[in-house]
Formats: C-alpha cells, sequence, structure tokens
C-alpha cells in the first residue's frame, strides 16, 4: 500500500509541473474531437445532437469512478471494452482511486484517455445511487437550458422562386421561408429527472400558412432513472437498443472507425429522445425493472411514419424529414405504426445472457417495387422478430454476440471476441452473417451496408502501443454479399484496410498518420448485358494539432487515389487550416478554418467533419474544384446566456454555374450558410 501512495504522489507532482503548460480544451472541443474520430470513415449521417447529449449530460453529473459500473462507463465512447475491464479490475484490485491521474497506472489507459476523462468523471466515495427523490429538490436543483436556433443560406435556391401557376396566380415551389428554426427545451436533475420539448422546421417548410400551422416537427421525452427497482421509466419519445443491435438500435451504433477496438455496440437499454431526427426514435411508454440478477424491459410504441402511399398500401418510406411541397406534404403521417418490445438479461458471474422479442404492425403494407436487388425485402403488415445476445469473460478473451431471425425465417448472427496478450497489445476480431432474408425496421449493426441484411464477413482491429507516447491501429475488413444490391447486379466482395499512427510528443502537440485502402464492385455504365468491375481507393492523410494555452492550431492534408477497370486512374487532393482562439479578457471564442480541395473525379470526393454551433454538426462533401472557409463565434454574455454564430462559404473554381439540382438548385459557383444559436439556463 505504501508503494501505491509513493507512485500516487510522484504522478501528481507531475501533473502539477505540467499544469500550466497544458492548453486549455473545452468540453465542446473534446466532445467535436471524439466525434470526428468516430465519424472520419462514415459517409453516412450520424445523430449527432444524441452523442452530444449523452456525453454533456456527465459534465453536470460526473460518474464517481469509486462506485461505478461497466454500464455507466460505456456512456464513455472513446472507451473500449478492454480499457473498461481493466479499470473495474484495478479498483476491484487495489481499493478505491485516489487521484484521476492514478488511471496511468492502468494497462491501456495513456494521457489522451484520461485528459478526455477528466470532464466526465471524478473520484469520491462509495454513494447509495438509489437515494429517495424529493419534489422540492427537483425544482431547487433541477437545470433548465432553452435553445432557440436560425439558420439561413444566403444565396437563392430555385425552390423560392417566384412562377406563374395555371391559374396565373404567383407561387413558390416551396410553401415556406428559407428558414431553419427549432427551439428546444431541457430540464436535468441530477440525471435522474430528465424532460423536454422539441420543435422543428426545416427551411422551405411553412410556419404559418393554409398548408400548414406551427412547426413542422414536435417531440416531448420524459426520464426517470434508479427510483427503487425502477431502473428506468421513459414517457414520450426514446430511444431503445439492445444486444449488438440486430433487432433494436435507435442509438449510436457501432461501425467502422479509427477507434479499432470499439465494434461492441453498447447496450443502452432505454434512452430518452431528444434529437431533431424525425425518423428514429420510439413514441409511447417504456421501463426496466431490476429483480436480483434479472433485468427486464418493456415497451409499447404508436406513431404516424412518413410513407409514399398509394393504394392503400406504400413502397417504402418516406425519411427526409422534409415537408415543403404539396408532394412532399403528401407523405406526411400517412402510416401508422405499432411496436411492442421486450428484452430480459440475466446476469452471472462471469457473462451475460439477455432475449429480445419485438413485434411491429403496420395499417397500410409496405410492398417494395420488384427487383432483383430487393426481392427479398420485407414486405406485407407484421413483422416479428426475437433474438438472443451474450456477453462473457474467459480467461483474457471478452466475448461477444447475438444471434436473430424473422418471421420469415430470416437469420442474423454477429460474434466476436476483445483480448489483450499483453498489456501492449489488443485485438478483437468479429464475424457477421445477414441473409439476404433478413430485413428488420430497427436494426443497427457493425456492418458495410446501411441495410442490415445481404452481409457476411471478418472483421479483425489491433491497437499496438510499442512505446511510450505512440499508438498504432488497424484494421482489416473483408465482406461478401451474397446476394443483389443496389447498383451493383450481381454477388460480390470487398475489403477495407486502415493503419493509423498518433505520436504525441508533449501535452500539446499530436500528430496522426492514417493511410485507407478499399476495394469493391459496382455495375459498368453503357453495357448491353450487366456486368461489374473493380473499382479501389486508397487514401493518406497526415494531421497535426498544437495548442498552446488558449489558442489551438490544427493542419490536415489528404490525397486519395481512385482506380477502375472503366475509368482513368485519378487523384484527389485536400488541405485546411484550423486556428481557434478564446480570449481571456473576455468571454469570446473564435474558430476559423481555410479549406482547399482538388477532387474532379466523383470517386475522388471526401468527406470532412468541421465544427458548428452547439448541437449541430457539418460532414460536407467536396467532390470539384473549390475552397471553403467559416469561421464560428461563441460569446457567453453573462453566466446564463450564450450565443453561438457561424458562417460558411465554399466557391467553385472549376467553372460551374450552379450548385445543387432540382428546386435545391442555386445560380453561380457560391454557396453561403449562416447559423445562430442562442442558449439560456437557469
Amino acid at each position: 500500500m505504501l508503494h501505491k501512495y509513493l507512485i500516487i504522489c510522484i504522478l501528481c507532482w507531475g501533473h502539477f509541473q505540467l499544469k500550466a503548460q497544458n492548453s486549455v480544451q473545452s468540453i465542446d472541443d473534446i466532445i467535436n474531437d471524439i466525434f470526428e474520430q468516430y465519424t472520419a470513415e462514415s459517409e453516412e449521417s450520424i445523430d449527432y445532437e444524441s452523442f452530444y447529449s449523452d456525453l454533456v449530460s456527465l459534465v453536470d453529473s460526473p460518474l464517481n469512478l469509486n462506485n461505478t459500473s461497466k454500464e455507466e462507463l460505456e456512456k464513455l465512447a472513446f472507451l473500449n471494452d478492454i480499457q473498461i475491464e481493466n479499470i473495474l479490475y484495478y479498483i476491484y484490485q487495489h481499493g478505491q482511486l485516489n487521484t484521476i491521474y492514478e488511471l496511468q497506472l492502468i494497462d491501456g489507459i495513456d494521457m489522451t484517455d484520461i485528459k478526455r476523462m477528466l470532464q466526465f468523471v471524478n473520484i469520491g466515495d462509495k454513494v447509495d445511487k438509489n437515494k429517495p427523490i424529493y419534489f422540492k429538490e427537483i425544482w431547487k436543483f433541477g437545470n433548465s437550458e432553452v435553445y432557440y436556433r436560425l439558420d439561413k443560406s444566403i444565396e437563392q435556391k430555385k425552390g423560392y422562386l417566384k412562377t406563374t401557376n395555371s391559374d396565373g396566380l404567383s407561387t413558390t415551389p416551396y410553401f415556406g421561408s428559407s428558414v431553419y428554426n427549432s427551439l428546444k427545451y431541457n430540464f436535468n436533475y441530477k440525471n435522474a429527472i430528465r424532460f423536454g420539448l422539441t420543435m422543428e422546421k426545416d427551411p422551405g417548410e411553412a410556419f404559418w400558412s393554409n398548408a400548414h400551422k406551427g412547426y413542422d416537427f414536435y417531440s416531448f421525452h420524459f426520464q426517470a432513472n434508479n427510483i427503487g427497482k425502477l431502473k428506468n421509466l421513459v414517457l414520450g419519445d426514446y430511444r431503445a437498443s439492445f444486444g449488438q443491435g440486430l433487432v433494436f438500435n435507435s442509438g449510436f451504433g457501432s461501425s467502422k472507425s479509427s477507434y479499432v477496438l470499439n465494434v461492441v455496440s453498447r447496450d443502452n437499454g432505454l434512452k430518452k429522445f431528444s434529437s431533431t431526427d424525425e425518423n428514429n426514435y420510439f413514441r409511447g411508454i417504456g421501463t426496466t425493472f431490476n429483480i436480483g440478477k434479472t433485468e427486464v424491459t418493456g415497451f409499447y410504441s404508436t406513431k404516424t411514419s412518413d410513407a409514399d402511399t398509394a393504394n392503400n398500401q406504400f413502397t417504402s418510406f418516406y425519411k427526409t424529414g422534409l415537408h415543403r411541397t404539396l408532394n412532399e406534404l403528401s407523405k406526411k403521417n400517412s402510416l401508422h405504426q405499432q411496436t411492442i418490445g421486450l428484452h430480459t438479461n440475466w446476469t452471472f458471474k462471469m457473462a451475460r445472457l439477455g432475449f429480445t422479442f419485438a413485434h411491429t404492425e403496420l395499417d397500410k403494407p409496405i410492398k417494395p417495387d420488384l427487383s432483383a436487388y430487393n426481392l427479398f425485402y420485407f414486405s406485407g403488415k407484421q413483422q416479428t422478430t426475437a433474438s438472443l445476445d451474450y456477453r462473457a469473460r474467459i480467461g483474457i478473451f471478452n466475448l461477444f454476440g447475438e444471434t436473430a431471425i424473422t418471421n420469415n425465417y430470416g437469420i442474423a448472427s454477429i460474434n466476436g471476441a476483445l483480448y489483450s496478450p499483453t498489456s501492449k497489445v489488443s485485438l478483437v476480431t468479429l464475424w457477421r452473417y445477414y441473409s439476404p432474408k433478413y430485413d428488420t425496421f430497427y436494426a443497427n449493426a457493425f456492418s458495410e451496408n446501411t441495410r442490415i441484411n445481404n452481409e457476411k464477413g471478418i472483421y479483425i482491429g489491433t491497437e499496438i502501443r510499442p512505446f511510450s507516447k505512440w499508438k498504432f491501429s488497424t484494421y482489416i475488413d473483408s465482406y461478401h454479399f451474397p446476394w443483389l444490391k443496389y447498383g451493383v447486379g450481381a454477388p460480390t466482395w470487398g475489403q477495407d484496410y486502415l493503419l493509423q499512427a498518433e505520436y504525441s510528443p508533449k501535452r500539446n502537440l499530436q500528430m496522426n498518420w492514417r493511410l485507407k485502402y478499399e476495394q469493391k464492385a459496382k455495375n459498368s455504365s453503357g453495357n448491353t448485358i450487366p456486368s461489374t468491375y473493380n473499382y479501389a481507393k486508397a487514401a493518406i492523410r497526415y494531421q497535426l494539432l498544437f495548442s498552446y494555452g488558449n489558442f489551438t492550431s490544427k493542419n490536415l492534408i489528404e490525397v486519395n487515389y481512385s482506380d477502375s477497370a472503366h475509368k482513368t486512374a485519378k487523384i484527389g487532393f485536400t488541405a485546411y487550416q484550423d486556428l481557434n482562439y478564446s480570449f481571456k479578457k473576455i468571454p469570446l471564442t473564435a474558430e476559423f478554418r481555410y479549406l482547399f480541395f482538388d477532387a474532379s473525379n466523383y470517386d475522388n470526393r471526401f468527406y470532412l467533419y468541421e465544427k458548428d454551433i452547439l448541437y449541430a454538426f457539418s460532414i460536407p462533401m467536396f467532390y470539384g474544384l473549390g475552397s471553403r472557409y467559416y469561421f464560428n463565434l461563441k460569446y457567453n454574455l453573462n453566466n446564463h446566456l450564450s450565443i453561438w454564430f457561424k458562417f460558411a462559404q465554399t466557391i467553385y473554381g472549376d467553372g460551374r454555374r450552379t450548385i445543387g439540382s432540382g428546386n435545391d438548385e442555386i445560380v453561380g459557383n457560391r454557396k453561403s450558410d449562416l447559423r445562430f444559436l442562442l442558449r439560456y439556463k437557469f
């Protein structure tokens, strides 16, 4: 024990010596950095609002590392399962932590991880998590926040230009103004009682007209946690995630990223929904009870959804959430959807076993347009799915998996193992098989496809820390599509490879090198006989992050190369410079980026994450030749009131005369956007 306290004193002394040199990194910066790591390899839209909300809720009510569980630590998305297991084992073996920097003694935890954890955890004595909640305390110590947001594009789009209809009247294709507007209210009492209201109007949607009155989207949520044996109660809009996501996962799913070990879906159960996403949620009631080592969750959802209905049936869900024209409004709330869900899990000494059941009924049958690629898509009004999932520890191996079946006997299975043969090496292996017949409404699991069906593959990820201040991450993913896909008229194979090196010589200096290669198949165009060809793309990226005091600088350079049998090989290039500064004498933070891109071939397009106002994010696509710049401002008027402002502009230099298409077309080579957010805390 004396040896332990001696080490702790040395660690604390080192911390205070370096504290004066340590740069200031805000909570928003930390969350943005984590989110960027997750989305750097993705071209899909991810719910940033929920991701941000889940992490920022831990700032006001941090996790007490001396009184926490694996389930709570899984809320820290940047930690992998091996790190979580090592933290819990260290506390079990050595007793309570005395300082946060004692985490340096734990295998697999470095200073980067600790810096990220600082905002979300603390060190304290064990307390009773099931303390009684008193109504007076809720209103006295609870925190309320109101958010008011406005967005507007500067250049006028075709949908807002006046035209003359057949009756000779002046009209516009879009019913509403070009302004985006949302209003939110959130209440939080120690993460035990949370409720709120969200209202939103997209650009082009009418706020007050003959077509529509009021906001286009309304959402209410309520959640209560840890009240006696009642672990959780949700009312209104909520999310549901269980197992590995083969039946339910309406939260932040697992995917390929530079966090190569984080492929295990985090089983979050039922959680409140406060996002402006108009599709990915349930609406109704749900509850979770603890009965000894058994946990039982049941929920019911009834809501209307958008669909392109005709002849009392529909071909697909309409998921854009946009209701700007008469055609789009005709799809709004045209479908009624009911879902019953059940999840039970049993916890044993070294394992956990779970069972999930889902039954969904639609008031109109879905009948996809008949094509070869969607031959096995779900068709009908009722769907039932059930699964078994497990998590177990056997020696150094952390095993996980889930196997599911639908009422038409479509089968899906995902299984894997995490293990650390040494303290400096961690590995994960994941195998998946999704039958072409497996097609469910709410699945969101590890996959190359956005749709969880018609795929089998194996993924291997490795993280190595061979020297101090160095970390190497790599993955290999090989997959096969046994049936046709949209845009690919034959069974095909593909591979993805990633190698990343991170070097942190100082606390305020980080360097990152990333090499990625992918190979897939595409349809040949212009051929009388349908055929496919192999397509390959390689990309290399260098990133430098430097900070000093309140100043931060970030540089990125990326070059990619695309090649195929039917097109000439092309090279794309992009680079940007970020400059951020937090003023000392005034509560103002300023962020600026200038970016240049050259991707004349669409296959060389770039997706680059950029910072935004609070509760918003951007991963714009860059295709063609041009540049983009933006600046963000945040100003705290007082302890209660804060404002954010963003201006961004993309300028194309490739001779194009229009940007976009259809009603979103802009005449010219510039696209400019304004965003404004006001937050009031009380």
